[in-house]
């Protein structure tokens, strides 16, 4: 598998983990207290309960993590260049 293949898909895996974290994000917002959402049986979208949610959200959390470890390192030059611009360091001719 080729580099840029590689890249395209971490960017898409990360992209999808962002839109998971995203919303579980807005369901545990959205949620009441523990101990309220058991006895009201609470659920996000008809499917998760708080505790599957907060799973949800943790596991996706640490994988997204790790993948923005891997996104930084195979884009390493283009981050550090953009760091340089943000912060005006010129290169010496």
């Amino acid at each position: 598998m080729n580099k840029l293949k590689f890249k395209a898909i971490v960017s898409s895996l990360l992209l999808i983990t962002f839109l998971v974290v995203a919303i579980t994000g807005i369901g545990l917002w959205l949620a009441p207290s523990g101990r309220i959402a058991r006895l009201e049986n609470w659920e996000f979208l008809g499917v998760f309960d708080k505790h599957r949610l907060e799973n949800l959200h943790t596991r996706f959390g640490f994988l997204m993590v790790g993948l923005i470890l891997i996104h930084l390192f195979l884009n390493w030059k283009m981050f550090l260049g953009e760091l340089k611009v943000l912060f005006g360091v010129k290169r010496e001719k």
